[in-house]
């Protein structure tokens, strides 16, 4: 006799509860897995669809591309913006149901048991697009009124009419008739070909015409058309081409090849150098205690403050078109104080505030030359009209189209740069012909002006080295640790205005890197430079060395007889929500997170915290930079500080607003956010500013009162800054 056997353990496989759950998990888990497998085939289309959704439906860049289209009502604009939706559905429905309606040779997806699934897919990516547009201008409606409403509701009803034909469509024009899986083909019918042809020649045609006019044209079809063509045209190539057309040759997808076909041509085929003038003329530049003494001696008519020459200083903070409107009316508003332009001296500026400051210049420097103004005869409506353009379209133009090919090319095209689009968009705002955006850096202050006009420094950063880079008409000796770009042996020495506005602005990635030569340990070498904000934000730490440079002029007479100069620093600061330097007079408690900032962000914390202190850190170094030049030019200088912040537009709003404060402040913020790719601004916060700026709403109007008593040569009511 055998002794008996124990009774197994319960196995996945076996009968009872425990089995079936188990059973159930691996179905599940087989679902998943092709579903997964599904939406990978159908990758170009996953991407472009969940985009687009992403883009108008959570950025702040697409809400308020959604409230600009909302402004511009019945338009070409808007119906390319229509046509767009319809085209890129259409193209992301297609390419799926191709895909999707073929077995491959060894492919792990059994199809028919996913048959649901190929059917509604395509049709979800193809309906997707539309219906994410039309919910996204329903949100915008609360704010941007009844424009928006109506536009959101042609793009559900768009939505609606797409669905019905996907889902109609076999028996409105194939009689009802319904395909089964196809066998296994070899290569592209000639249907396929002929889509393919049709659509990638309107695709260069398109691409063709961005290069030809790279500013009307894509100015004329709009940002959120741009982006729909493009997304279509990416898809149907990398869903035609690069996946089917692969895959049925019984071949990987060539997604891997072109992409590293790209990474070997980028070795060598950089088109982003930065654009120079070859008629440059030259300018000898003097350093900066030099240029001080000239500068004054041909502006003497000034009124002194507590027996001192009074001289301004601008630092003008960081961001995108925003930042740029708002520093060039600050700058054109102030003119109306009696004594600011026979006293301002330089303008630091930083990204934004760089095209800002260099808009102001190049206008001023057309005024003086007696030039007719292409818009408004005076400054401030000059810099208005100017600014009140649309950038983004030509930029995105670049980046979706030309540049897109250009990585794919083996040689540098310099026309498909994408930052040659954006800066011939700042260059064709002030003026169709030739001016001063449009001439070199050297050509704006050659002939006498460098001694009418305002000193530029315009911030940019060295990508290899994290430096400090700045173009300037003042030569740099003396600044700490600073390239100095129009220095000898920089290939920028004949950089163009808008080149050089446009290389402080270089705020990755839809604007690219910039390309110079300049000298280094080995004799000549290649330089990147990006955004100035990546280094320090607001312009004020550049500022803070000009001043070291003409300070020594306080001790001339000697110092028992006292200072020579007044600094007067005006921080042009462009961000709505930030507490104020100036904090002597007094805050909005409802501005800013307090002195140890918001509460701790608790969503995905181990991968986002790197990121985000890295974004918060390049923030507290401007304002660090900012409360120490305020603090040397009250404290050690005995000068003045003027804070003309974009928070007064907001506390301007909130004033005259009946919402509860925290739940306006929110609507009010969401509404004036800086875009990440802000090169286009609507006409609602161009609005908000114009009035804040005419009013002296917030605070405005006590900011602007000190600098007009101070230049009219008391210091008895000026209020301390008391910078902190």
């Amino acid at each position: 006799m055998t002794d008996p056997q124990p009774n197994p353990l319960p196995q996945p496989g076996r009968s009872g509860i425990l089995a079936r759950l188990w059973q159930a998990i691996l179905r599940g888990r087989d679902a998943l897995w092709g579903l997964v497998l599904l939406l990978w085939l159908c990758a170009y289309a996953t991407v472009a669809s969940l985009g687009i959704a992403a883009l108008f439906l959570i950025t702040g860049q697409g809400e308020d591309l959604l409230r600009i289209s909302a402004e511009k009502g019945a338009s070409l604009w808007n119906l390319g913006f229509l046509v767009g939706a319809l085209l890129l559905g259409l193209t992301l429905w297609y390419t799926a149901r191709l895909l999707l309606a073929r077995d491959y040779r060894d492919d792990p997806v059994d199809r028919r048991r996913f048959a649901p699934v190929r059917e509604w897919l395509p049709r979800f990516y193809g309906t997707l697009v539309p219906l994410s547009i039309g919910v996204g201008l329903l949100r915008v409606g609360t704010e941007a009124g009844r424009d928006a409403w109506v536009l959101g509701a042609l793009f559900l009803l768009l939505a609606a009419l797409l669905v019905l034909f996907l889902v109609k469509r076999r028996a409105l024009f194939l009689g009802g008739s319904r395909r089964g899986i196809e066998e296994p083909i070899e290569g592209l019918d000639l249907v396929n070909w002929v889509l393919i042809v049709v659509s990638m020649a309107a695709s260069f045609a398109l691409l063709a015409g961005f290069v030809a006019a790279p500013v009307t044209l894509p100015q004329a079809i709009g940002t959120p058309a741009i982006v729909l063509l493009g997304f279509a045209g990416i898809a149907l190539f990398g869903g035609l081409v690069l996946t089917y057309a692969f895959l049925v040759n019984r071949q990987p997808a060539g997604t891997t090849f072109v992409l590293v076909l790209a990474a070997i041509f980028g070795l060598w085929n950089d088109n982003h150098w930065i654009r120079v003038d070859d008629l440059a003329p030259a300018l000898a530049r003097r350093q900066a205690p030099d240029h001080y003494r000239v500068w004054r001696d041909a502006n003497p008519g000034f009124t002194p403050v507590d027996g001192r020459e009074p001289v301004i200083l601008v630092a003008a903070s960081g961001g995108g078109i925003r930042a740029a409107y708002w520093t060039a009316i600050t700058l054109a508003s102030l003119e109306a104080i009696p004594g600011f332009r026979d006293n301002l001296f330089a303008l630091s500026g930083v990204s934004g505030g760089s095209v800002g400051a260099a808009v102001y210049a190049a206008v001023k420097r057309r005024q003086l030359e007696g030039q007719p103004a292409a818009g408004a005869a005076d400054t401030l409506g000059e810099v208005r009209r100017v600014l009140s353009q649309d950038f983004l379209s030509p930029v995105v133009a670049g980046f979706l189209f030309p540049d897109l090919v250009q990585r794919f090319l083996p040689v540098p095209v310099p026309a498909a740069d994408r930052q040659r689009f954006l800066e011939l968009g700042f260059e064709r705002a002030l003026s169709a012909g030739e001016n001063p955006l449009s001439r070199s850096f050297t050509a704006l202050y050659a002939g006498g002006y460098e001694l009418r006009l305002p000193s530029l420094l315009l911030n940019t950063t060295v990508v290899d080295s994290g430096r400090r880079a700045v173009l300037s008409n003042i030569d740099l000796v003396g600044f700490t640790d600073t390239l100095d770009l129009l220095g000898d042996g920089f290939s920028t020495r004949q950089i163009r205005l808008s080149a050089a506005a446009g290389a402080s602005a270089r705020f990755t990635y839809l604007s690219p890197a910039g390309s110079l030569t300049g000298p280094g340990e080995h004799g000549e070498q290649k330089i990147r430079v990006v955004d100035g904000g990546y280094f320090e934000n607001s312009g004020a730490a550049t500022v803070a060395d000009l001043l070291g440079q003409i300070d020594p002029l306080t001790l001339e007479p000697p110092a028992a007889v006292g200072p020579r100069i007044f600094p007067i620093l005006i921080l042009i600061r462009n961000d709505p929500a930030a507490p104020a330097v100036c904090q002597g007079r007094g805050t909005d408690p409802l501005l800013g997170p307090g002195p140890v900032g918001p509460p701790a962000n608790d969503v995905l914390s181990e991968v986002a915290s790197p990121v985000r202190a890295l974004l918060n850190a390049r923030t507290a170094r401007g304002r660090l930079a900012e409360v120490d030049a305020a603090t040397r030019v009250e404290t050690g200088l005995g000068g003045a500080v003027i804070e003309v912040s974009l928070a007064a537009v907001l506390q301007d709003l909130l004033r005259t607003t009946p919402e509860p404060a925290a739940r306006a402040q929110e609507r009010i913020q969401r509404a004036m956010v800086e875009p990440p790719l802000g090169w286009a601004l609507s006409a609602a916060a161009r609005d908000s500013m114009d009035r804040t700026m005419a009013q002296g709403g917030g605070s405005l109007g006590d900011e602007f009162a000190i600098l007009r008593a101070v230049l009219a040569g008391g210091t008895g009511g000026y209020k301390p800054c008391m910078p902190r």
